[in-house]
């Protein structure tokens, strides 16, 4: 089945990708720079694990942070650190690609939230088992740790790929206020997630860092890895499709 561009309303000329065309291209834009990063956080944590023995300074920022803990902030951190828990994150991830099919009537664009949740926990999980971080302090946790290592924050990550995902399709939104209204959230929440996940006594600050960068890292990556889905301008990607060298190979 060959690949053909489509027309929006406007005369603009968009990629309209077979299910091959996309598979290849999350293959060869996605899922092999993802097995370089994963590679390449193993090798950070390793650092920060063995020759930096663990960053002993961070355990003391976050009992500092912990002394300063209040019961207002310890309900709102609840919210925002369980609104990336695993099967939230699933669950919000499937909700929001059903919502852009349902809003775009662009399969291949809905892909993208649940595309970079993918990529960011096929990334995550390895990475964080192989490289074994230790929590803070237990006595500081405020939540049940799961069976991952600290390193790297999962929450922290998986809400940079799904928000930071979706505040780049937000871009098609027609009406201005409704537009930056949902991207300043979506670009505002991970920050949240990541301010709870240290509250909570979850993760080091290197952890986060690290996480964040991953989440941001996926989200690119799926967004010039997936036709269309990039909002400023054409990726490679997108010229594959309309050149029509797909159906040549």
């Amino acid at each position: 089945m060959q690949s053909s561009p489509s027309h929006d309303p406007h005369g603009a000329t968009e990629p309209h990708p077979t299910i091959g065309d996309v598979a290849r291209s999350l293959l060869r834009r996605a899922v092999l720079p993802g097995l370089i990063a994963a590679v390449v956080l193993f090798v950070i944590g390793l650092l920060i694990v063995q020759v930096l023995d663990g960053l002993p300074a961070e355990d003391e920022f976050s009992r500092q942070v912990a002394a300063g803990r209040t019961p207002l902030m310890d309900q709102v951190t609840h919210v925002w650190s369980t609104s990336t828990d695993t099967f939230v994150a699933i669950g919000l991830g499937i909700t929001y690609s059903l919502l852009v099919w349902v809003l775009t009537k662009k399969w291949w664009i809905a892909l993208a939230p649940i595309s970079a949740l993918t990529l960011e926990s096929s990334i995550f999980v390895p990475v964080t088992n192989l490289t074994g971080r230790p929590r803070p302090p237990k006595e500081l946790h405020m939540d049940a740790a799961p069976p991952t290592s600290s390193y790297p924050s999962g929450h922290t990550a998986a809400a940079f790929a799904l928000y930071w995902t979706l505040a780049l399709l937000a871009q098609r939104i027609p009406h201005r206020g409704l537009r930056i209204g949902v991207q300043t959230v979506c670009l505002i929440w991970p920050f949240l997630v990541a301010y709870a996940r240290e509250y909570r006594a979850m993760h080091h600050v290197s952890d986060i860092v690290i996480g964040a960068l991953l989440g941001i890292w996926c989200a690119w990556t799926i967004a010039h890895a997936i036709p269309g889905a990039w909002p400023f301008g054409r990726t490679k990607a997108d010229e594959q499709i309309l050149t029509g060298s797909t159906a040549s190979r």
